[in-house]
């Protein structure tokens, strides 16, 4: 199955006062932590939406192997990114069978999370399969190219999530041992709680 993987990095990070995609963790960007567990979990096709702070963003990585996509639809919120890479993927020749959405706030997810759900999405047991820790689910998410539509004409204030909250027989939650997964880095204070967590010195963090 041709899954593609997108990270959502163009909003203007208005909580954390500057671009979350360039926060570090562990010696890496936050964008940089996501495209290499992407890479390491064997997905090659990745694309990275950009908006507010594209340039920055632009001059801070090398992404020669990356997808480089526009949201000109800020004021839509995150479901503007989301039909940007639909976009796209699908002006391509071949298709994605999947879409697995990564936003760029949450670097410390595990690769074996990522597994976890393409096992999942590869033996068929749903259309859309999320993460869950302790009950609750978080993100990344993999939408089948069934919901590709119903994401494009999803509406600005729920997004996303009005496709998953609409049809819960069609969603596969995979219990994960990773918590990171509903951890999203929006402000200065959840930035120094994950830094913490990890045993870093802010002052050690060139983004901090």
């Amino acid at each position: 199955m041709a899954i593609a993987a997108t990270i959502l990095a163009a909003g203007s990070s208005t909580r954390m006062g500057k671009s979350k995609a360039l926060l570090e963790f562990r010696g890496q960007t936050f964008l940089e932590s996501v495209l290499s567990r992407l890479a390491a979990a064997g997905l090659r096709d990745r694309m990275v939406v950009l908006g507010v702070d594209r340039h920055k963003i632009l001059q801070k990585h090398d992404l020669g192997d990356v997808t480089v996509v526009t949201n000109t639809e800020l004021s839509a919120g995150p479901i503007g990114s989301v039909r940007a890479a639909l976009r796209s993927v699908r002006a391509r020749s071949v298709e994605a069978d999947g879409l697995l959405i990564w936003p760029v706030d949450l670097p410390h997810v595990s690769v074996a999370t990522i597994e976890a759900l393409l096992r999942a999405f590869r033996a068929g047991q749903g259309p859309i399969v999320v993460p869950e820790y302790g009950g609750r689910r978080g993100h990344p998410v993999l939408f089948g190219r069934a919901m590709f539509e119903e994401l494009e004409n999803a509406p600005d204030r729920e997004g996303a999530r009005a496709v998953v909250r609409a049809d819960p027989g069609r969603v596969v939650a995979v219990s994960v041992a990773d918590p990171a997964i509903l951890d999203s880095i929006n402000t200065p204070e959840a930035y120094r709680a994950l830094l913490d967590s990890a045993g870093l010195n802010p002052s050690e963090e060139s983004g901090a």
